[in-house]
This record gives structure tokens, sequence and C-alpha cells, in this order.
């Protein structure tokens, strides 16, 4: 039997404790389907708090734990859920579940770690040494807190030894297949996982500029401009340098780019920003102007404006409808 263990503090978000329990437990339906064994639990899910009377209740969504951190329970993987990571650090308050998680690990168990959930278990201290990953608007916050990790946020999904993580919350599906791969192949994770593919929790007012459908023929030079653009987006001077990194003029990669992506560089430039600026908003509660300079618009004002033209909402506006 696999036992998942799924964390749940304060402040975890609730759709990223529910998907996965959903996710896990659905699983024993197609290990059962396509292997033909009649095993009951092939995976067993639990929900794991500091203490069984503690009920949370998030926007009328109550979880309440199966578990405790007293339990004597051996688990295999212990799934961490994003946190709504805020200016008084919180989370570093919940010593029972960190020592909890350090104990796990100890006794062998692998760890998942969604998004921001990755500050939780750096509090461990073993994640010391480590690789992980998890949404470009924490790194910095992230590097400073805890210099002994090397954190990407580049990266989606990363692992290391019995350490998963996933950047972005909308990649916990992504983490939950790597982990079921690892444990029962490649088919039932799929299989699995295709109950979840066309779903999603967070509104999205834009189609996503990646998924921008390129022209007929397929053009390398605009898709490693677009790859680099992508990846120094909060930079400066990105068109002239991106330029330089394909080896052609500007004016020849602008027509190349807009060939393939039907999009001119200044406007995949906007809607990249404006994206990411939309995932701060609603993911932390970092200040606008301090957002605004982390997608690369040093001005502000600007940014305001665009974000208003671009979404129709003011970045306060979008924050507090969206925002968790």
């Amino acid at each position: 039997m696999f036992k998942v263990a799924i964390v749940v503090v304060p402040e975890a978000f609730p759709h990223s404790i529910i998907e996965p329990f959903v996710l896990f437990n659905h699983s024993n339906k197609i290990y059962r389907s396509r292997t033909g064994e009649n095993a009951d639990t092939p995976v067993s899910v639990s929900i794991v708090a500091e203490s069984k009377d503690q009920v949370f209740d998030s926007n009328g969504i109550r979880i309440s734990p199966s578990e405790d951190v007293r339990t004597r329970e051996a688990f295999d993987l212990i799934w961490i859920p994003s946190l709504m990571i805020g200016s008084t650090d919180s989370y570093r308050k919940r010593k029972p579940m960190i020592s909890w998680i350090k104990n796990q690990i100890g006794m062998g168990a692998k760890v998942a770690t969604v998004c921001t959930g990755a500050f939780l278990l750096a509090e461990t201290g073993l994640l010391n040494f480590k690789h992980t990953t998890l949404h470009w608007s924490f790194a910095e916050r992230f590097a400073d807190t805890y210099p002994l990790v090397t954190v990407n946020p580049e990266i989606p999904i990363s692992s290391d030894g019995a350490f998963y993580s996933a950047a972005a919350d909308n990649e916990w599906l992504t983490l939950a297949k790597e982990v079921l791969t690892n444990q029962f192949g490649k088919d039932i994770s799929v299989k699995t996982a295709e109950m979840f593919s066309f779903s999603g929790l967070r509104p999205m007012q834009t189609s996503k500029v990646s998924e921008t459908a390129p022209g007929e023929n397929h053009d390398a030079v605009a898709e490693k401009a677009r790859a680099w653009l992508s990846a120094h987006i909060s930079e400066e001077n990105l068109i002239s340098r991106a330029a330089t990194e394909v080896g052609m003029s500007e004016s020849s990669m602008a027509r190349r780019f807009k060939t393939a992506y039907r999009v001119s560089l200044i406007g995949y430039i906007q809607e990249v920003r404006i994206e990411r600026a939309k995932d701060a908003l609603e993911m932390s509660s970092l200040p606008i102007e301090r957002i605004s300079e982390q997608i690369g618009y040093r001005d502000s004002s600007y940014f305001r404006r665009l974000f208003k033209v671009k979404t129709g909402m003011t970045p306060k506006e979008y924050r507090k409808s969206y925002g968790s």
C-alpha cells in the first residue's frame, strides 16, 4: 500500500488540499481497472493536521483532518500544499507539524511540495544543499530566508532525491503524475490525471501567451527567441538582447516572431508580464509596486495603466476579485 499524507495548516489553500486528495483516491479505481488486481486500497490518503480537533474553514470550504501529528503511521509520501505566505511568516510557527514532517522523512518518506509549500519543508532544514522550485514571485524571498537551498523558479517541476516540487500552484497535477509514475508506472499515472486534465480553479480572462499557437511552419529561431524572452522577462532591453541571442537584427527577428506566433514582440512581452502579475496578485500579498518591479516594469504607474487596458480591472480590483 502506498500511504499518502496531505498536510493541512491554517496557511494552506483549500483547493491545494482537496484536488490531490481526490486524485490520489481516484488512482485506486484506475489501478484496479488497469491491473486487474482486487486490492481494496493500493493508495491510502490521509489529511494530517497538528490536531484532529482542528477544522479548517475557508470561504465556506470545511476540511477536517483524519490524522494528527501524534499518529505513529509511517507514510510513503508527504504532500505539502501551496501556502499563503504573508508578511508575518506565520507558517514558521507550525513547530509540531515541522517536527512531524522531519520525523516522517527520517522514516523514509518522500515529500512533494506545491509552490509555496516549499517554505514549510525548508523549515525542517532537510532541504539544505538540495534543489527546489517555487513560484517566481517568491523566489527572492525564499532564497533570502533559506540561503542553503538552491531554488530555480524557471523549472516547472523539480526532483532532488526524496524531494519533489512544483513551481506554480497550477502545476500540482504534473507533480502528482510524476509521483504516481514513479510508484505505479506511466499508464496508471496518465489515466488517473486524465480526469483533471481540463479542470482548473483559477479564472482566466485571456489565454496564456505561452499557449499562443504557432504558424503552420515551425520556426526554431522564433521559438528560441520566445524561450529566451520568457526566461528573462523581468529584465531590461529584452528585444535587443534577444536579437543578439538568436544572431539576427531586431527587425528580422520581429518579423519571424510575428509570423510564427501571430503577436508582436512587444505584445508578447506585455502579455507574459501581465500574466505573471496576475499570478502574483492571486497568490501573494506583495505590494503592487513590488510586483510591477519584479515583472520588469520599474514605473508602477505605467504598469497599472497597462494592467487596466489588458484586463479591464486595476491591479487592486483584480486582487480583490481573485486573490486568495
